[in-house]
């Protein structure tokens, strides 16, 4: 289910993943030490950051397995801010709007 949030704070949580480190347990519901309790991130676990440049707003999606969280901005200062803030080993997907692209190449 997809979440908009309204909070750059909240965002920014969310995508360095605080709080949601999860113990492992065996199957008995007792933790796990050592070797076993290292924790190897499943492929499809990934989070990634869809950014979404248009004219007047920057949009910031974020997949994590559970959700789709967005984040929207129209002020490019704080949208710069927030690509500063994320973590380098997040996963990003820059899209530019067609039209942005358009006046690129015609230049």
């Amino acid at each position: 289910m997809p979440k908009e949030i309204t909070d750059i704070k909240k965002f920014l949580s969310m995508a360095k993943g605080e709080g949601a480190k999860v113990a492992k347990t065996d199957k008995a519901g007792k933790p796990k030490t050592g070797k076993e309790a290292e924790h190897k991130a499943h492929p499809a676990a990934k989070k990634v950051l869809w950014i979404k440049h248009t004219k007047k707003i920057t949009k910031f999606k974020l997949r994590t397995p559970g959700y789709l969280y967005t984040f929207k901005t129209g002020e490019k200062e704080k949208a710069k801010i927030l690509l500063q803030s994320i973590p380098q080993n997040l996963q990003r997907i820059e899209i530019k709007s067609k039209k942005l692209m358009a006046k690129k190449k015609k230049k």
